[in-house]
């Protein structure tokens, strides 16, 4: 399996071939707790010359951190062995929680009387972690800055641009003073799984 991290759920897939001239039947799997035969119902016939693609599926949410040792026999008709053995070798790490980066950290927009477009801020937005992030809602605290989306769905290791445009007539007719300073809020969407 190599490194999975924790809660991962793998597909392992192994081919069973039948070299003999009768048909194979395979009649039990035993199985740790955490793995599981899904594309097969037993007894399965593998007819001679035939091959068979057996997918185990690992779950491994319950499993503790560190070295996996485990087997999976599969009992046959093979008259020169009963049973063969499937070893799975892996380690478990902890899940690496998403983490959200932006740069820069803010931004100065300028409202300079001799220019009547707007002026555009630019953040970068970056999931450093293994999931993907849901970001639901991007809002400014005033109607002259204008967010240039208004959500954004950040696959795990991207990264993505974030535009503001001021909106520099409606921001004079606002802003009183030499400065003042406003806010995007991103209200960002964290999954909780309820087990019954």
């Amino acid at each position: 399996m190599g490194l999975v991290s924790q809660g991962d759920i793998l597909d392992l897939n192994f081919t069973v071939e039948n070299q003999g001239d009768a048909d194979l039947i395979i009649d039990k799997i035993e199985a740790y707790e955490h793995i599981q035969y899904n594309n097969t119902t037993l007894p399965l016939k593998i007819l001679p010359k035939e091959k068979f693609e057996l997918i185990l599926t690992y779950n491994s949410a319950e499993h503790k951190l560190g070295d996996v040792r485990e087997a999976v026999r599969i009992y046959c008709n093979d008259p020169t062995t009963n049973s063969f053995v499937i070893r799975i070798y892996g380690y478990i790490k902890d899940k690496e929680a998403p983490e959200i980066s932006i740069s820069p950290t803010g931004a100065i927009l300028n409202l300079a009387p001799d220019s009547e477009e707007g002026a555009i801020g630019k953040f970068i937005i970056k999931n450093s972690g293994d999931e993907t992030v849901k970001i639901i809602s991007i809002k400014s605290s005033t109607d002259y800055l204008a967010p240039l989306r208004s959500e954004l769905s950040l696959k795990s290791r991207k990264e993505q641009d974030l535009q503001v445009v001021l909106l520099k007539d409606k921001a004079r007719e606002e802003v009183e003073e030499n400065k003042t300073e406003e806010y995007l809020y991103l209200t960002i969407a964290i999954p909780i799984k309820i087990n019954k």
